[in-house]
């Protein structure tokens, strides 16, 4: 790997961050925080009403569609798609760069784009060639073509009550019936649910068996509005609600299958070995962000006559948190480079996933602490970078399971990639 970006992923990266800093930090330094906190009301009732669906911030609609034509003209929408479908077919490590800067404003973790700058819109997991691979040309120009030119909205229906990192215990069926499948089951946490015009649902064909290889389960791409599918909202710690998806006899025909009948966790998988690295490209910009706050408090704010940046304990946890930047910066590009070389990046994007996430929620800890009181309060982004740090231990593969993924490769003689091997 070498350990510096081209001129043209620099000049990326400059554009970008322009982008967010002209464009973006005016229109949210004018967004009332405070909406976050409230749900829609039964005007009939003053109680929540049983499906309560948050209010997450968003710009105004009409600078929204203004600024995403402007980043159309900038060339700076569906920048992970493939050229081919009216993308602009950015690597992995570019579209890292365009995620990193991305999420350096208080709304960095939960909109990094703020349907403003999209790699691939109206996907929620996974980029958008993981998809078009497997889709034929009638699938594309009814479900994926509408997404890349910013018409449609899907969501990634995995998870379940009872199968959340292992999708292998998924209890979700669907049984043939002459040219249609009929499937029911219950999805569980699944974010962008109430907005998504179809889903990408992952359903068992096949029973269970023993043989690890033999998953029985299909992808299927269902319309949203089919009036077996209901959903209600579940209030989490971030001000983003995921959705409990409930299948109720919902009749899919044979052409929404997506790839083959019992390889839908193979589609899985390759959404999520690139997803996870860009889940984890996301968290660097809120790292560096933090810790150059901490750095601007320490040496502004005077305790005791003196700055609180001559305490031992102060210089500690920014130091800690420098090195510990600088770790999962390399995690991710690494993985990311690996990946544009071809290799099989598995092990990895566990790796970076495992690396980035935890590093946010240490550094961030850290500098809510520099800050004291203030960090705390909402009219700074850290309580907020804080609240989704914690979600991201858990979404796209608790921390747990990803250390468990890289023990077992080790000890099956797995060897990382070499960065820098000896000639």
């Amino acid at each position: 790997m070498e350990l510096a970006f081209s001129e043209q992923t620099q000049m990326l990266r400059r554009e970008i961050r322009r982008f967010v800093d002209d464009e973006f930090r005016p229109i949210l330094n004018s967004v009332d925080e405070k909406i976050e906190r409230y749900h829609d009301l039964d005007p009939e009732n003053p109680e929540l009403t049983d499906n309560v669906r948050p209010h997450p911030i968003k710009i105004p609609s009409e600078d929204r569609e203004r600024l995403r034509e402007r980043a159309k003209d900038a060339g700076f929408w569906a920048m992970g798609v493939p050229e081919e479908y009216g993308g602009g077919g950015l690597s992995l490590v570019e579209r890292c760069v365009v995620l990193e800067e991305l999420s350096k404003h208080k709304m960095g973790l939960y909109q990094p784009g703020l349907g403003v700058i999209e790699l691939g819109p109206g996907l929620t997991v996974g980029e958008p060639t993981a998809y078009l691979d497997s889709a034929n040309e009638d699938q594309i120009d009814r479900f994926f073509q509408p997404c890349i030119d910013g018409d449609a909205q899907s969501c990634f229906a995995l998870t379940e009550p009872a199968a959340g990192s292992d999708p292998r215990g998924m209890e979700t069926r669907a049984e043939r019936d002459g040219d249609e499948w009929v499937i029911n089951g219950t999805k569980h946490y699944i974010s962008w649910a109430g907005d998504a015009d179809f889903l990408i649902l992952f359903a068992r064909t096949k029973p269970k068996t023993d043989d690890i290889n033999d998953h029985g389960i299909t992808t299927f791409l269902v319309p949203a509005d089919d009036p077996g599918i209901s959903m209600r909202s579940i209030p989490v710690i971030r001000p983003e609600y995921p959705f409990e998806v409930t299948i109720s006899d919902v009749h899919v025909p044979a052409e929404n299958v997506l790839g083959e009948v019992g390889e839908g966790l193979g589609i899985a998988k390759e959404c999520l070995g690139e997803s996870r690295v860009l889940y984890a490209a996301n968290c660097l910009g809120p790292i560096q962000e933090s810790i150059e706050m901490g750095i601007d408090w320490a040496n502004d704010r005077v305790v005791g006559g003196d700055p609180l940046a001559s305490k031992q304990a102060v210089q500690w946890k920014l130091a800690k948190s420098a090195v510990d930047y600088q770790s999962a910066k390399y995690a991710v590009y690494h993985a990311a480079d690996a990946y544009d070389d071809g290799d099989d990046i598995r092990h990895e994007s566990s790796m970076a996933k495992y690396r980035a996430t935890e590093t946010l929620w240490e550094v961030l800890d850290r500098m809510v602490q520099i800050h004291g009181g203030m960090g705390v309060d909402a009219d700074l982004p850290l309580e907020r970078w804080l609240r989704e740090a914690r979600v991201r231990r858990i979404g796209e593969g608790p921390t747990e399971i990803h250390l468990k993924t890289i023990a077992r490769n080790l000890l099956r003689g797995y060897e990382d990639v070499d960065p820098l091997p000896i000639e």
